[in-house]
């Protein structure tokens, strides 16, 4: 009896694409000289590995699916087991349930995928609308900074004249208490000059 099987495995990521599609295809023959048929091939990519393998942190993910008698199961994992550029694998048997629950999600995923295209083209656009929308708030802010700048300078001038003329008063009254601290100052050396001759 048939079952539908999904194989995972993880080959090494210093080898070169061609080497590692190399070792997908000869994992894919394996499986279809024993009698096997391929359902789906999906190159997941280079990922981070939750632990390091053999001191590599990370690795190429490949998924393959397929239907076969049970006996293939051991051929494939003991290719994969013997072939060098496979770090790790696992082979897991899915019933009808799992099956369609995994149909379902790779659907909805298309949908979010064909939306999602969508949205880009929707959001490159909001994007494009937002950026000319802080362009036109950042110039309307640099022009209210110069009017804000002019009337601070503006006011200080106004204060300087006032202050000036503020200014000259203290001066002046400063001027005036010197002088008389000077007066009084020559008066008390008159008088002991007068105290002195008497």
């Amino acid at each position: 009896m048939k079952r539908f099987y999904e194989c995972t495995f993880i080959v090494n990521p210093g080898l070169d694409d061609a080497q590692i599609e190399s070792t997908v295809k000869t994992a894919e023959d394996t499986i279809v000289k024993n009698g096997g048929e391929i359902v789906n091939t999906e190159h997941i990519g280079r990922r981070r590995l939750a632990y390091p393998i053999a001191k590599k942190h990370n690795g190429f993910y490949v998924s393959v699916e397929f239907t076969a008698e049970g006996r293939i199961v051991d051929k494939v994992e003991r290719f994969l087991k013997l072939d060098e550029n496979v770090m790790r694998f696992l082979t897991l048997t899915l019933d009808d349930r799992e099956l369609e629950a995994k149909r379902t999600r790779t659907a909805f995923a298309a949908q979010d995928r064909a939306r999602g295209r969508d949205s880009q083209s929707d959001s490159k656009d909001d994007k494009k609308e937002e950026s000319t929308e802080k362009k036109e708030a950042a110039a309307e802010k640099k022009v209210d900074e110069k009017k804000t700048d002019e009337k601070k300078d503006a006011e200080p001038a106004e204060k300087s004249e006032s202050g000036d003329a503020e200014n000259e008063k203290k001066e002046k009254a400063a001027a005036e208490e010197s002088t008389d601290d000077e007066t009084g100052k020559s008066d008390d050396n008159s008088e002991k000059t007068e105290d002195s001759k008497e």
